[in-house]
């Protein structure tokens, strides 16, 4: 009986420790607090949208690229999220784009140091063309040496200004980023569920 108990109990831990590393990281990942609370930005454009403007739920990000940002470049949604050097993580957005002429958009993660400085960064697959909403991804990166923190990034770059009464539209909604299981974890954890039920057949 008693192995049996530890049986359960070691079960539990393993599956509280799969679903643990799976968790979304990510603080107001959908926006549906009705605007960026969690998130900081840079550069013109950003406000929250309903409708179409969601992928679900009620509310999506909204960048708008207008005729008259002259000098912007560049504009950006971030927020940053505790990691483990070593550990590796998937990370992901969707994005929808409608009327793009000027711009690109995708997902970029900066792995930070313990004061905030830059060590390296990974970028999704840049969006060049009108599409519905589509999972762009960085997969199974690791955290360098020195990472405290990543930077998750849904980056907007106008690469020259919009015609007059033209516009380029880019939707984010439903950011994630999640720990990857260590194989050698789990692989531990599975040996001694094994461990244990051969011990209880034994002890039979």
């Amino acid at each position: 009986m008693k192995a049996l108990l530890h049986l359960l109990t070691l079960t539990a831990c393993l599956a509280l420790a799969a679903s643990t590393a799976s968790a979304n990281m990510v603080d107001n990942y959908g926006f549906e607090t009705g605007d960026l609370t969690d998130w900081d930005s840079f550069g013109l454009g950003w406000r929250t949208g309903t409708g179409a403007d969601a992928y679900e739920g009620t509310y999506g990000l909204v960048c708008d690229v207008l005729d008259w940002h002259t000098g912007e470049e560049w504009r950006g949604v971030y927020q940053s999220v505790p990691v483990t050097s070593g550990l590796s993580y998937d990370a992901g957005v969707f994005i929808r784009t409608v009327n793009l002429d000027v711009s690109i958009s995708f997902l970029e993660l900066q792995w930070l140091d313990d004061v905030g400085g830059v060590i390296s960064q990974e970028t999704s697959a840049s969006v060049t063309s009108d599409q519905a909403f589509t999972l762009m991804e960085i997969q199974n990166v690791t955290a360098p040496v020195g990472a405290v923190e990543a930077s998750l990034r849904g980056i907007v770059q106008m690469q020259s200004l919009p015609s007059t009464g033209d516009s380029d539209f880019h939707i984010f909604d439903n950011f994630t980023m999640t720990a990857i299981p260590e194989p050698g974890t789990l692989s531990l954890l599975a040996a001694g569920l094994l461990g244990l039920a051969l011990r209880r057949r034994r002890s039979r």
